[in-house]
């Protein structure tokens, strides 16, 4: 089965599913395969976050949305696909009943169990061309008011990020914010810095951009991955409550870091001088942290 036959088939029936099943039924074996593949790939395509964005509001299941928009038929479907806020019209139609059409056909048509799994994934998020293979990028800084951060200390900040980064659970999570990637600045100041700590929380058309600023490590601290991870965990937490979003999922388990882990780029920057009439600063404003990565 070629895409015209495909749409050709959904175009004549559009929502009756049980019609559409027992048409397709009529085909052979590799036709209902055929089909179920054109499915995914439709599916798939409109698997972007400015689709999910179109959609996120109305706490519609985004496939069930997607299903229905290809359930519209050809027109329709490539008038979502090339103008992503359209997709919110389909919110009040999900069409769920769409996926399993396939199978259906093929146990009436062959009288044996469905095994075939479609070349691309439907789920949110498996459009890694579209989502970006990563969603989670660290940058980062230090101030020097008390020498700077040790760099053991920003290679745990990092690599706490970097895991978060290629969890499931966590990348699962992001998908529910409807943006591409965050941008997370996390700036190591000095204990006195961080009695007054800044955060600043932007979105930048389809990325979240999130400076932070957190304390230096005590000099008796020896776990330093626990104490980047709580760090990090807190910062998301924001992030959370700032957005509306679910629950964190559950940190999972920091692999061993190699012996030979090459040192993390940090920018360096001193904390602004005072006058000398003036009580000492020691912290980053907010306007000061939104930009000290330029």
């Amino acid at each position: 089965m070629d895409e015209q036959t495909f749409w050709g088939l959904v175009d004549s029936i559009g929502h009756d599913y049980d019609r559409l099943a027992d048409a397709l039924s009529d085909h052979g074996a590799d036709d209902i395969r055929d089909f179920a593949d054109h499915l995914a790939r439709a599916l798939h395509a409109l698997d972007t976050p400015a689709h999910f964005r179109a959609v996120q509001r109305s706490g519609a299941s985004f496939l069930a949305v997607r299903c229905a928009a290809v359930a519209a038929g050809a027109s329709a479907y490539r008038q979502v696909l090339s103008a992503p806020d359209r997709l919110a019209g389909f919110t009040d139609r999900p069409a769920a009943q769409l996926l399993p059409v396939a199978e259906r056909a093929y146990r009436i048509s062959t009288r044996t169990d469905w095994q075939h799994q479609p070349a691309v994934d439907t789920g949110t998020g498996a459009n890694t061309a579209a989502w970006g293979s990563s969603w989670l990028h660290p940058h980062m800084g230090t101030t020097t008011g008390e020498g700077g951060a040790p760099q053991n200390y920003m290679i745990a900040l990092q690599h706490v990020a970097l895991t978060l980064d290629a969890d499931p659970s966590w990348r699962s999570w992001w998908r529910r914010s409807g943006l591409a990637a965050c941008e997370l600045g996390i700036v190591a100041e000095g204990n006195l810095d961080h009695l007054r700590p800044s955060a600043d929380i932007r979105r930048l058309e389809d990325r979240l951009r999130a400076n932070f600023t957190c304390a230096l490590p005590r000099r008796e601290e020896t776990d330093l991955p626990a104490r980047a991870t709580s760090e990090v965990r807190s910062m998301f937490e924001v992030i959370r409550q700032a957005m509306s979003m679910p629950a964190l999922p559950p940190t999972p388990p920091l692999p061993r870091l190699p012996a030979d882990v090459p040192d993390v780029t940090v920018t360096t920057k001193p904390l602004p001088e005072i006058s000398a009439d003036l009580e000492p600063q020691g912290y980053l404003t907010l306007a000061q942290i939104q930009e000290f990565f330029g």
